[in-house]
């Protein structure tokens, strides 16, 4: 893979993952959005924690610097929001989830030095 399609592929899955988070991280800052998880049984100080590191997590995907620091956030907060999907049941969130880490795992993959594979 060439780099302009490298760089064109990373740059749009981190665009696309950078908007996701924030808009959810902004709902959950602004209270909109909490009642499912207020309704699971979860506190409004821990949805607003969540809401912030999704919200720094994706602002970080748009600094190459830390992008793969962001990444790894991404997925760790995924595979908790995953974990809180399978208790409560929520296919649809799991699959939303499971699509979340496998875009985060590109951006990781795509960020590193080694993201092609040796002809030799």
């Amino acid at each position: 893979m060439s780099s302009n399609v490298k760089s064109f592929v990373l740059w749009s899955i981190a665009t696309f993952l950078f908007f996701e988070f924030a808009v959810d991280g902004w709902g959950k800052l602004n209270g909109e959005g909490m009642n499912s998880l207020i309704g699971w049984g979860y506190s409004c100080s821990l949805i607003g924690i969540i809401g912030f590191f999704e919200m720094v997590s994706a602002s970080g995907l748009l600094f190459p610097k830390i992008r793969k620091l962001a990444a790894f956030f991404i997925v760790t907060l995924t595979l908790m929001s995953t974990y809180i999907h399978i208790v409560q049941q929520d296919v649809l969130g799991l699959l939303i989830n499971v699509m979340n880490i496998g875009l985060a795992a590109m951006v990781l993959w795509y960020s590193s030095e080694r993201s092609h594979v040796p002809l030799n």
